[in-house]
């Protein structure tokens, strides 16, 4: 099953990831998370229903890990990720 990431996720785990470059004055913690995301991906890559339902549409999926959460629905031949956030953070 094909992934498709929409531009506003990988914007938002691109902003997530420079944060911790930033904060951490080092590369290391960034690059561990995006092998952790992707790895996480690919879990439910290979099973689209591993993710708690949201709402009514059994299509739209949340999945957490840490302080992250993915937001993502399941299509008949592809997963659309749409959104990627730091769950501490306020939604503007």
């Amino acid at each position: 099953m094909k992934v498709k990431w929409t531009k506003e996720a990988r914007e938002q785990l691109k902003e997530i990831l420079r944060f911790y470059i930033k904060r951490n004055q080092s590369v290391n913690y960034g690059i561990r998370l995006k092998h952790s995301v992707y790895k996480l991906v690919k879990h439910f890559q290979k099973n689209p229903c591993y993710g708690e339902q949201i709402g009514d549409d059994e299509n739209i999926r949340r999945v957490s890990f840490g302080h992250f959460v993915i937001i993502y629905e399941t299509r008949p031949n592809a997963i659309e990720i749409f959104s990627f956030r730091d769950s501490r953070r306020d939604d503007e």
